[in-house]
């Protein structure tokens, strides 16, 4: 049940049922890798204790990678068009993206971690949704320094639904 887009760059590394909930865990992955480039779309919010977290800026939030290896780019993540309440709709947006660096080292390697939370499929069927891939209620993604080990816990924290 992960988004098509990604599916062929996503790891898994957990899957659980929480009530009627699933919560799905992975890491991306790119040419064997775990290194990219991140972009963003939002406004990268700073707080005490070294945590950043992106929150939306006009309305939207959005977060693509770039491999370091063979500079594909992939979307990640697109608050126009990914979630439960955009599922049929595909008009992404082409919004000028920012670079994501360290904030302990100035680095821009990072590893991407990403959960998605779906409803109970049999909901999603008796609604109709077709695009059950990316009818996710909520999605989290951590990123992790290549370089320094900083830790952006929830970088995104985002209800879809």
């Amino acid at each position: 049940m992960i988004p098509k887009k990604i599916q062929p760059f996503f790891e898994m590394k957990a899957q659980k049922k929480i009530g009627s909930d699933s919560l799905i865990e992975g890491i991306l992955t790119c040419c064997s890798s775990h290194d990219f480039e991140v972009f963003v779309v939002g406004e990268i919010k700073h707080s005490t204790f070294s945590r950043i977290c992106l929150i939306p800026e006009n309305g939207e939030i959005g977060l693509k990678v770039r491999c370091k290896k063979c500079g594909r780019v992939i979307s990640v993540f697109d608050s126009c068009c990914d979630g439960y309440e955009q599922c049929g709709n595909y008009q992404s947006t082409h919004i000028s993206t920012k670079p994501v660096d360290c904030m302990k080292c100035q680095n821009d390697c990072f590893s991407v971690d990403v959960k998605y939370e779906y409803p109970d499929i049999q909901e999603l069927e008796e609604l109709e949704i077709t695009a059950i891939d990316n009818a996710f209620t909520w999605m989290w993604i951590t990123l992790a320094c290549n370089r320094c080990g900083a830790i952006y816990k929830n970088f995104i924290d985002y209800e879809t639904a």
